[in-house]
């Protein structure tokens, strides 16, 4: 607490107010204003978080274009496509501790929907193609043979796609992707999903068929 000796214009030691007040060693009163706090740094579980965060937004953010419709059931009107795509990266596909977080692309999702998946399905890199293939199961699942096949090469280290939507249906039981850029040691993944012929937000969950380092 600041002392105030000779009214307002007097000198004074200590705090008043937003002024500090103090004396050199020639006896001259001296008044500076009182400092601000400055801000706190960030804790180190919302360090974690940020880091977190910008690993999924990271991996989401080049596939924004086909979230927007295969989330846009799933994420209703509560929020967007591609946040509710972000939100189940973030509690699903998450592993590892501070600060070695890895994502789990097995577990990531590029859509979600009530169609149904193939049991077998796979993907494999022939020359310079992926050639996909699924058995179609139409006879007996909730699905049609026309529904569209979306085929995606994600080159993850490159943020750089190579996709299918629409050109070969379900019931082609099979279809080919030409390479994204890549070069050597990138990490190619490979997703696949289903789609209605005539409404495009009707989605099956994605399938992760595996991934492939070039070289």
């Amino acid at each position: 607490m600041g002392k105030l000796y000779l009214g307002i214009l007097g000198g004074f030691t200590g705090t008043v107010g937003t002024v500090i007040g103090s004396s050199n060693r020639k006896g001259d009163d001296i008044i500076r204003a009182k400092t601000k706090k400055a801000r706190s740094v960030s804790s180190e579980n919302q360090l974690q978080q940020q880091t977190k965060f910008g690993m999924v937004t990271g991996f989401m953010q080049p596939l924004n274009f086909l979230l927007k419709n295969s989330f846009k059931v799933m994420a209703g009107d509560s929020m967007t496509s591609y946040n509710y795509a972000c939100q189940y990266a973030f509690k699903n596909a998450l592993t590892g501790e501070a600060p070695d977080f890895e994502l789990d692309y097995s577990k990531l999702l590029i859509s979600q929907g009530s169609l149904a998946r193939e049991a077998v399905a796979s993907a494999q890199k022939l020359e310079n193609k992926i050639s996909f293939s699924w058995d179609d199961i139409s006879e007996n699942g909730l699905c049609n043979p026309k529904d569209k096949a979306v085929m995606v090469v994600y080159n993850v280290d490159k943020a750089e796609l190579s996709y299918s939507d629409g050109a070969v249906t379900r019931g082609s039981k099979s279809g080919t992707l030409a390479l994204p850029y890549t070069e050597i040691g990138d990490n190619l993944l490979f997703y696949l999903y289903f789609r209605s012929e005539n409404d495009p937000t009707i989605v099956s969950t994605s399938q992760y068929l595996g991934s492939l380092t070039v070289a």
